[in-house]
């Protein structure tokens, strides 16, 4: 099940205490805010709470969510961590489904375990997801029937817990890691006399090893009541016809034992002045050097007074966070990265950070930055021009979400459907936003903003300073806080004033005319190629309103390197967007395109380089002319090679303190007998190449080779073409693309290799991999068959690796066949587990392998591979992504794409046991692997 950690700012704001229920079933029925009227709201009688809405994404499908309203903070002593395993346990058996069958039944109705069927737990909610694979009310009648045995008939058999102990510390390890610590010593510093350090949800060894069923049951029926649960359907149905089920089916839950009092969360204790707390991590890959508030916090209703009240702290945020972003990129800057928020928090306390990460010798500077930006905005306040490009992208999301509210994906409404019920807030729709905030965004002045800031970072508020990282420090508290206080000597000026400017690049010369149209009738597509030899591929959907997805592929990515500058490629793909243009940096365009809908992110393909973005029909025309911009005249400013320069390091400090480093970093070259086009570079290899030398290898590619672009999503197909030829259209002729024949060789290794990494960290786990050479993707009625194969066995390996031998949490198998480089690809497998088991699992990884390739696959096992993936095909046929990213971007670099797209379901629908039986017995030699494992150097020298 998930778990999601992560950092303190952004974790908390997914939380809220649970509470007693008020007079009113909703928030809504209090606020004078319109709540979302396709909504159908509704509390039974025994006090369950359910919301239904209809929604048409995905078609034909319906997400489902049972959330209870408690978590690890409802946990007694002797229960921290039960909240978590109890949610595992409710997938091993109960009154409907006995242990053992419930994910199988799942994956035969087509589901697959863990995109489909999952649950997570929090510190105040319990959360259990179904995405039906249809809305049949028979699929219907099973998931309530499941949803009520959640409520009421868990079985919790001894021997389930017993078997799911080693699961849970299985996941518990997996959760491990360095930016972990970081958080729990972050909540122990700033609420250390409250609950929340001691209640982190996945709870403490000695409870998950020895927990008894009595314990379990206690929790259970203590916290699983009727009045703390929401059951949340959205999905392509008709409410009317769910609704009796929901009454029937769940109406009959009852309390199972009296009604506990709220946890007590302890207090919240502020002291004014500064403190200082260092927790050194020395595998850490930077430190991290945050000022911080923590302050007493009340649950306020959600009304359209206190959303309003906020949005000139929101503002403010924002224009803060440019300011940092600006700052890190100057030559110089003390810093790798900063942000600055403030968030309320568990109905409890409302905490405020300024956060910088930097070098370790850099923490004094860097605080220094922190402490002095902060203090720059709250004595000068900001310029209008900060304003205007803060208030010109909040505009521009809530204009966009109303655009493309109608095609909203119905997972994402079911869980802010969740969060709205349990946070006691307002379902509103996009419009309602956008109408509540216009007028206020018409208003807000740079005055409003200061006085929002300085409300929350006053003088009555105590700072309090924590740093984490690869640091040690002598008297730490007290060097902390002089470093601090020394900062605050310095005196500080305001921002410097901010030029008006105009975006520079609207002009490519004459617009391109199209030399040829090909209609794909039956794909709905259109073949363009423009008179230059620039290629388009259009397609006009419904899928998803108000957004327009574009893909440009330009000449050949890996295939044009050579094996004399390793890394020139990596390097090129990280140089060009943050170099800007030659007339804007990248923080003139920030500004400059604040307010439109535009992105762009450049990549190294295997076969091409790549630009992606998303933007919608008002601003395509823009968001081509920036892509073009980039062709003809790409900055590549020293600022770019400056934030290389920076986060190298760290970025392979990281690598080089975790089990998974060594896996990126020497796997995929190991794989391919040295190759150096594939995977990363080493560090040394980086470093030694050159900005000169990234600009000398792009430009002439940018300049010449053959262009690809793909536009799907929401058009206008006649305005899409003219904005095409006014951009892509207009620039010089393009080359014809090689086939790069000798380049698409790359080598499997001439015997199997077996090799071990030993990594220096404390983090307690280890990696196995094991990775049999295969084929390639160019015959996709083979690929396709490998896919289930590699389901099939995975499959296998969570009943092996995780229920059998509880050595591993989520065990994987991935087809993993290039489509660029002739007859290379493996199917891989992958588990995470203890250091002290890494043999045993291999060999179990062997074993299931090797049974595979002797036996063959079932016929009942080919249904539970094949279900799921049938489902996510038809779902993916509705989805933008899916035809820009697999069939239009290189549509007619590749034309038997668009045939594959034709035969993608029926040729799955006919895959056999017989056939993937012979793939295994081909392929799935045990002795034919290439293993590698991954230890802390600790392990490895017991």
């Amino acid at each position: 099940m998930k778990f999601p950690f992560r950092r303190l700012a952004v974790l908390l704001l997914l939380f809220v205490l649970p509470v007693a229920l008020a007079a009113s079933d909703f928030a809504f029925q209090d606020s004078d805010l319109k709540v979302d009227p396709t909504v159908k709201w509704g509390r039974l009688k025994n006090g369950m709470r359910y919301a239904l809405m209809p929604n048409h994404e995905p078609k034909g499908r319906a997400s489902l969510r049972f959330a209870v309203a408690a978590g690890s903070l409802n946990e007694s002593e002797n229960q921290r961590g039960l909240a978590h395993f109890l949610e595992h346990m409710a997938f091993n058996g109960s009154t409907h489904f006995a242990p053992g069958t419930l994910i199988e039944y799942f994956q035969r109705l087509g589901m697959s375990f863990g995109g489909d069927t999952n649950a997570f737990t929090s510190f105040d909610r319990t959360v259990y997801q179904l995405e039906l694979p249809d809305t049949k009310p028979e699929t219907f009648q099973k998931a309530l029937t499941l949803f009520s045995d959640y409520a009421n008939g868990l079985l919790l058999e001894p021997a389930s817990i017993e078997k799911e102990r080693g699961i849970i510390l299985a996941e518990k390890r997996d959760r491990d890691s360095i930016g972990f610590r970081q958080f729990v010593g972050e909540f122990q510093y700033l609420l250390p006399e409250t609950r929340f350090p001691q209640r982190i949800p996945i709870g403490l060894e000695p409870v998950i090893s020895t927990a008894q069923r009595d314990q379990f049951v206690d929790f259970y029926n203590a916290w699983y009541r009727p009045e703390l649960i929401t059951v949340v359907i959205v999905g392509d149905y008709d409410p009317a016809t769910v609704e009796p089920m929901v009454k029937k089916l769940l109406g009959s839950s009852v309390a199972r034992a009296p009604a506990r009092p709220e946890p007590d969360l302890g207090r919240v204790e502020d002291h004014p002045g500064v403190d200082a707390r260092l927790q050194s991590e020395p595998e850490a890959p930077d430190v991290r050097v945050a000022i911080e508030t923590a302050t007493p916090y009340a649950y306020e209703a959600d009304t359209a007074e206190n959303r309003l009240k906020y949005l000139p702290r929101s503002l403010a945020l924002s224009m803060l966070n440019r300011r940092l972003d600006i700052l890190q990129k100057k030559e110089g800057a003390p810093f790798l990265s900063g942000s600055i928020g403030v968030t309320e928090q568990f109905d409890f306390f409302r905490s405020a950070s300024v956060e910088l990460s930097c070098k370790p010798e850099q923490w004094q500077d860097a605080l220094a930055v922190g402490e002095q930006e902060l203090r720059r905005a709250l004595q000068y306040g900001f310029q209008p021009a900060e304003l205007a490009e803060a208030v010109a992208q909040e505009r521009n999301g809530l204009e966009q979400a109303v655009r493309t509210a109608a095609t909203r994906r119905s997972e994402h409404l079911a869980d802010e459907i969740v969060d709205t019920v349990i946070d006691k807030n307002v379902f509103t729709q996009p419009a309602t936003e956008l109408a509540l905030f216009t007028p206020a965004l018409d208003h807000v002045t740079v005055e409003d903003c200061l006085s929002a800031l300085r409300a929350v970072w006053n003088d009555h508020v105590g700072r309090h300073i924590f740093v984490t990282g690869n640091l040690k420090l002598d008297d730490p508290a007290r060097r902390i806080v002089a470093a601090y206080t020394s900062s605050q000597a310095v005196t500080v000026r305001p921002s410097d004033r901010i030029d008006d400017t105009t975006f520079a690049y609207t002009d490519f010369g004459p617009a391109g005319k199209v030399a040829s149209t090909h209609t794909v009738d039956d794909l709905g597509a259109t073949l363009l190629v423009f008179e230059n030899g620039v290629r388009a591929n259009l397609k006009r959907t419904d899928f998803e309103a108000g957004r327009v997805r574009i893909s440009v592929r330009i000449g050949g990515g890996r295939l044009e390197l050579g094996a004399d500058k390793p890394g020139l490629g990596f390097l090129t793909s990280l140089l060009v967007m943050p170099g800007g243009l030659g007339k804007h940096s990248s923080d003139d365009l920030a500004r400059l395109l604040a307010g439109h809908t535009v992105s762009g992110n450049f990549g190294l393909g295997n076969d091409a380089f790549t630009w992606s973005a998303v933007t919608n029909q008002k601003d395509l025309l823009l968001q081509l002319e920036l892509l073009c911009a980039f062709l003809t005249d790409p900055g590549f400013r020293p600022e770019g090679m400056r934030q290389i320069e920076k986060n190298i390091p760290p970025f392979y400090a990281q690598l080089a303190h975790t089990v998974e480093g060594p896996l990126q970093l020497e796997t995929p070259r190991l794989l391919a007998s040295g190759d150096t086009r594939l995977g990363l570079p080493r560090q040394p290899e980086l470093m030694a190449r050159t900005q000169a030398e990234a600009e000398a290898f792009i430009r002439p590619i940018f300049a010449h080779a053959p262009i690809e672009v793909a536009v799907v999503g929401d058009i206008d197909p006649e305005a899409t073409i003219a904005a095409l030829g006014r951009t892509f259209g207009a620039l010089p002729h393009r080359d014809t693309k090689p086939d790069y024949a000798a380049a698409r060789h790359v080598a499997f290794p001439a015997t199997p290799l077996a090799k071990e990494f030993q990594v220096p960290t404390e983090i307690p786990k280890a990696i196995v991999q094991l990775w049999w050479p295969a084929t390639d993707a160019r015959d996709v009625h083979v690929a396709r068959r490998f896919n289930v194969l590699a389901g099939v066995f995975e499959d296998r390996l969570r009943v092996r690796l995780r229920e059998q031998m509880g050595g591993a949490y989520s065990p994987e198998v991935a087809s993993n066949l290039s489509d660029t480089f002739t007859g290379y690809g493996f199917v891989v497998a992958e588990a995470s587990v203890a250091p002290e088991r890494v043999r045993a699992m291999a060999d179990a990884i062997k074993e299931v392998a090797a049974d595979l390739q002797k036996k063959g696959v079932t016929e009942e096992e080919l249904v539970r591979a094949k279900q799921p993936l049938l489902t996510s095909i038809r779902e993916s046929q509705r989805t933008n992504q899916y035809w820009l990213g697999n069939v239009l971007a290189d549509a007619q670099e590749q034309p038997e794409r668009l045939e594959w797209s034709r035969t993608r379901l029926s040729d799955t629908e006919s895959i056999t046991a017989t056939e993937l039986s012979k793939l295994a017995a081909t392929y799935l030699d045990p002795a034919r692997a290439n293993e590698f494992i991954s230890v802390p150097e600790t392990a490895a020298k017991k």
